[in-house]
């Protein structure tokens, strides 16, 4: 039998990934058509220093955000004029490149100007197999500035795919988000040991207004900061995306900055426990300053008001919190935030809060901050933290009340005082223009109302998801899949061609079991009496064949699991790449192979056939 030899020693071969996409930006769910093409494109290299930079203290009489990283300079740009390779087959052309860390860090990717075309689409590959992408026109502005949320990866590939006569793009990464934490950061679990899961008891009755709190990535300049915000209402109740956080959080922020905010949703443990894998979470990147308090904690709220760049796609399940702007609040609510960048959690208060200035005591009903502590609940007592600044605070009837600035509260003082700017405050007081009130723009139709109630999203939407911790296998083992569809689902179809059970009309299916070597796609079809929704992905599962044994002392077999066709081609190579020859026995679904006498060591297999490309290895001892 004969296979053709690849060369993976000195070239990056983009594979489908194994391990499962966790984070969605708003992009298009295809696949790259040259994924398993072999070219690794130009390297570029960045060297993590050994002291990262620490961002200044800029503003004494405001908090400060969580810091979150720095920004380095990568100049790459993806033009007419690159160094293109051609899949004559799908008609498309490809451009790669490599960035190369030297070591694991999590970066985020900023574009000065992103414009990927009518039909390009951009794709994230890293060595640990997740992937991001597609990112077209429908994930930015064309032209403008962008960010993709970070990534883990020692070695990043970017792989950028268009028709083969479109010229009708232009892409220039100019830097990188570096964050902090770079050898062993994993972007959750970094909260207090005291702090509560949203989707614990706790917030049973706050499952639609968690629904609009977001963790952000702020830029600001050359740093990073965690903050959390939530999506606001107004009175046309038309989905207008507003987000209402912090003034202090970017507060010199300048408009090219607020374009590479990242906002991410739903970044949230499914249960009371923390997971051990953190969860899968959506982002939009980009945002407009609407309105905002004077500066400074003793002269204004601390209200920032800000448009994101596109609208919240319905199947982002968003919830456009209510409010209200009475000068009142209620003796119990909660917080929802994102304490330092961490997945949402949510704070209970259970005694009346008091109107005061910013860190100071007594009870002034003109003053600016809601001064409250927190109380112990069933699963812990939930605090603040750095990254929770600009989070809601709503009162018992589940509306904003107030928008954190900071405070004392942490999980080795539970009992610290926290303050939230007022809504009510935010709403006119901060001065006479537009640009410090919240008023002209929650309130766009004069309706002088002082209570909102939020904005659900489409009750009927519903959209088909799922994942597995694995999708590349060894024949007769077994593949669990966890189902991450969304919205009002009242049937779910499963299948699994080439799997046992083939169907499925369970919520969750159970282990399918994969008894033949091959490539096999699985779909999930969910529906409701209006609507539904197809999620098929090709190829998904890929099952290997079996050595065995393995280690052996110069025979072994190939099981496949299926009788072998003439197309399957196969070569061996020893440790230096060299071809060895073999006797091979085509026993119908499996291949007897026998090593030459002088064959020791380790053993690359490859073959393929019209289908399937795989290599596996063997070790022989004498």
């Amino acid at each position: 039998m004969r296979l053709k030899i690849i060369h993976t020693s000195i070239s990056f071969i983009l594979l489908l990934p194994c391990v499962l996409q966790i984070q969605a930006q708003q992009t298009e769910t295809i696949l790259p058509v040259a994924a398993a093409k072999e070219y690794q494109g130009k390297i570029y290299t960045y060297k993590v220093p050994d002291q990262l930079p620490q961002p200044p203290k800029e503003n004494p009489d405001t908090p400060s955000p969580k810091p979150a990283g720095y920004i380095a300079e990568m100049g790459i740009t993806i033009g007419v004029g690159d160094t293109w390779q051609h899949d004559p087959v799908h008609r498309v052309r490809y451009w790669r490149a490599t960035l190369d860390f030297g070591r694991r860090i999590t970066a985020a990717l900023y574009f000065s100007h992103f414009n990927p075309g009518q039909r390009g689409k951009l794709y994230l590959l890293s060595d640990e197999g997740d992937w991001k992408g597609a990112y077209s026109r429908i994930s930015s502005n064309p032209g403008q500035p962008f960010a993709i949320e970070p990534i883990t990866a020692r070695l990043l590939t970017l792989h950028f795919e268009v028709p083969e006569d479109d010229k009708d793009f232009f892409i220039q990464l100019s830097e990188l988000g570096i964050l902090y934490n770079v050898e062993d950061w994993k972007g959750f679990g970094t909260s207090g040991p005291c702090e509560v899961n949203v989707n614990c008891s706790e917030g049973a009755a706050w499952q639609k207004q968690k629904r609009g709190v977001v963790r952000i990535l702020v830029r600001q300049g050359s740093f990073l900061f965690y903050c959390s915000g939530s999506l606001i209402n107004n009175t046309s109740n038309d989905y207008t995306p507003y987000l209402l956080t912090a003034n202090h959080c970017g507060e010199n922020a300048t408009t090219s900055d607020y374009a590479q905010w990242v906002f991410s949703f739903n970044y949230e443990s499914a249960t009371c426990n923390n997971p051990l894998v953190e969860p899968f979470y959506r982002t939009l990147t980009g945002s407009l300053l609407v309105s905002r308090a004077i500066s400074g904690t003793q002269a204004g709220s601390d209200f920032k008001l800000l448009r994101l760049v596109q609208n919240v796609p319905q199947w982002y399940q968003p919830y456009f919190n209510g409010w209200s702007r009475r000068n009142q609040i209620s003796s119990s609510g909660v917080g929802i935030h994102h304490p330092d960048g961490d997945m949402k959690k949510i704070s209970t208060f259970t005694t009346q809060p008091v109107s005061s200035g910013y860190g100071t005591g007594g009870n002034n009903p003109a003053e600016k901050y809601w001064r409250l502590q927190w109380s112990a609940t069933t699963n812990g007592f939930g605090v603040t933290e750095g990254g929770s600044s600009g989070s809601p605070l709503f009162n018992s009837d589940g509306l904003i009340a107030g928008m954190l600035t900071g405070g004392s509260s942490s999980c080795t003082n539970t009992s610290g005082f926290d303050f939230y700017g007022k809504f009510s405050f935010s709403w006119e007081s901060n001065g006479t223009a537009a640009i410090n009130q919240l008023r002209p723009w929650l309130d766009p139709l004069g309706t002088s109302v002082e209570v909102l109630q939020g904005l659900d999203s489409d009750p009927l939407f519903l959209e088909a998801g799922f994942t597995t911790e694995r999708n590349e296998i060894a024949i007769n083992q077994f593949v669990e899949f966890d189902n991450t569809s969304g919205g009002f689902i009242e049937t779910y179809e499963w299948r699994f061609p080439g799997g046992e059970p083939s169907l499925s009309n369970k919520e969750k299916p159970g282990p399918v079991l994969y008894r033949n070597y091959g490539n096999y796609d699985v779909q999930l079809i969910v529906k409701n009496t209006v609507r539904s929704d197809t999620l098929t992905r090709k190829a998904y599962i890929s099952v290997k064949p079996f050595v065995y044994p393995n280690p052996a002392e110069g025979e072994f077999s190939i099981g496949f699991g299926v009788d072998l066709t003439n197309e399957l081609e196969m070569k061996i190579y020893d440790a230096f790449g060299r071809e060895t020859d073999a006797f091979v026995k085509n026993l119908g679904n499996k291949l007897s192979v026998k090593m030459p006498q002088s064959a020791r060591g380790v053993y690359l297999i490859k073959f393929r056939d019209r289908y399937v490309e795989k290599q596996l290895k063997v070790l022989i001892t004498r």
